[in-house]
């Protein structure tokens, strides 16, 4: 049995005269947890933390005692007891020279030495199982008396056992939880004492945590999407129906109405590097609450419905909500989720907002036209923008049509040859600014801060690899809405 260290000068201090360490003694604050009597030939195999008993019963035994003293200290093991023998003065400066401490005891006290040695191990013993026993009392206790996993950590903090949902990378106490129908989650369990009994309860109460709280979770949100599709996909939808599903939500459809979108960035990347759906779901828990809250602090009222990755806002008031003001807003609730984001992970968010309306039709409408600005902003400025409806202008009449697959095919194949060269950026950047000059190579140069000459040979050299005439009014306009249509250029 392998029983928690004790120091051999604790041992000494409790045996009285019974032992005698030879002269100079060193490496009396090694600890052993084992005791064992020395058997067999040196070149045995030992164990570190073991205290080894050597009898010597007939005179020719103690020519193998260098021996023993030699391959003990190469092996790292804690000490040597020499039972009834006297060690010649060559073996005490060996035992010395090489800092393995060396005891001898009469034979007549090695059963009291013994008995002492075992108790103090047993009793150091009884102590850590007395600990572990608290410590296990502890997690149960905070286990049945939490109904989060925020309390059940913090409880268990006073016990002195931390654990961390953000694993610190490469530590030994890094543990997978398996739960449910997860695939596992990381955590970092540190606690006072090594006990595999007491990891394993942290391991099942953590995985009780992550499987109740996805599920809620999960709920949660499965049955606000519900509702979303019920208010605003759904028109054949029962006026009276919508009402008392609105009303369970206390969202008052006869005040007037705003719908702005969220839109998690590159969440799908998010999703494929998360490997664990807890996580994922817990990402979408944290981002509604924050959304749902900063709304209301912000507006003074917010309700928040899920749909995939996005996240319709709605925020509702007796008082048109400007679109300057629904801007301004939505920059300050983008402040309270970047925290949240960064803690989980996501690349960004980006914003869609719809002009105010009354009544059910008017919420409709209101969530098409965020719908409409959030595809068209994020098209037109790129991800982590915030688009008002009203500030699309021409770009409306290409909603729904920059981000279809077609759009991004014949993208791809037009600029393709392009992106292939090595001076790909400056060759594209040379082309979009001089769209945006409308071929005025003057104004484009000067934009570029490059020479006439320079600008023309580029310009040649894109007509190369686009087979177009880049002065051609419908080459222009369809090179336009290819730099805005290819995803890897918006």
């Amino acid at each position: 049995m392998q029983f928690p260290g004790a120091t051999l000068d604790e041992l000494l201090g409790s045996i009285g005269g019974l032992a005698t360490p030879l002269q100079p003694c060193v490496g009396l604050d090694r600890v052993f947890s084992n005791i064992g009597f020395l058997t067999g030939s040196p070149e045995d195999r030992r164990l570190a933390d073991t205290m080894w008993v050597y009898v010597a019963t007939m005179d020719r035994r103690m020519f193998m005692l260098d021996a023993w003293i030699l391959a003990l200290a190469n092996q790292g093991s804690c000490a040597l007891i020499v039972v009834g023998q006297t060690v010649s003065d060559a073996s005490r400066l060996l035992a010395a020279r090489l800092c393995l401490p060396v005891l001898v005891v009469e034979p007549e006290h090695l059963g009291e030495f013994m008995g002492k040695a075992v108790r103090l191990l047993v009793g150091r013993e009884a102590k850590l199982m007395e600990r572990e026993l608290g410590l296990i009392d502890g997690t149960l206790s905070s286990w049945a008396q939490n109904t989060t996993m925020e309390g059940f950590q913090r409880d268990l903090a006073s016990y002195e056992i931390r654990v961390d949902s953000d694993p610190v990378p490469g530590a030994e106490a890094t543990h997978v939880v398996g739960w449910g129908r997860g695939s596992g989650e990381r955590f970092f369990i540190e606690t006072p004492l090594q006990s595999p009994r007491l990891a394993h309860l942290l391991e099942l109460a953590l995985g009780v945590f992550l499987d109740r709280d996805a599920a809620e979770i999960e709920s949660m949100l499965r049955h606000r999407s519900e509702f979303l599709l019920e208010l605003l996909v759904d028109p054949g939808v029962p006026t009276g129906s919508v009402m008392r599903a609105a009303a369970r939500y206390d969202l008052d459809l006869g005040l007037i109405h705003t719908a702005f979108i969220w839109d998690l960035d590159d969440f799908a990347q998010f999703a494929a590097t998360a490997h664990s759906e807890q996580r994922i779901l817990r990402t979408k828990g944290a981002v509604l609450d924050t959304l749902e809250s900063g709304a209301r602090r912000v507006f003074g009222h917010g309700m928040v419905l899920p749909h995939s990755d996005e996240f319709v806002m709605i925020v509702e008031g007796r008082e048109r909500l400007l679109p300057d003001q629904a801007v301004k807003g939505a920059q300050a609730m983008a402040d309270y989720l970047t925290p949240i984001l960064e803690r989980h992970a996501v690349a960004g968010v980006t914003c869609g907002i719809g002009f105010p309306y009354d009544g059910p039709d008017g919420l409709r409408r209101s969530f098409e036209e965020a719908h409409e600005a959030l595809t068209v902003g994020r098209a037109r400025y790129g991800f982590g923008t915030i688009a008002h409806f009203k500030d699309l202008g021409l770009d409306r009449f290409l909603y729904g049509w920059l981000e279809s697959p077609r759009s991004r095919k014949l993208a791809d194949g037009l600029l393709g040859p392009v992106l292939a060269e090595p001076n790909s950026g400056e060759l594209i950047e040379t082309l979009r600014v001089y769209l945006d000059c409308m071929g005025r190579r003057s104004q484009a140069s000067q934009m570029l801060h490059i020479h006439r000459n320079t600008l023309g040979y580029r310009i040649q050299r894109l007509q190369q690899l686009l087979k177009l005439d880049l002065d051609d009014s419908a080459a222009q306009l369809v090179l336009q809405l290819a730099l805005k249509a290819h995803p890897k250029l918006h």
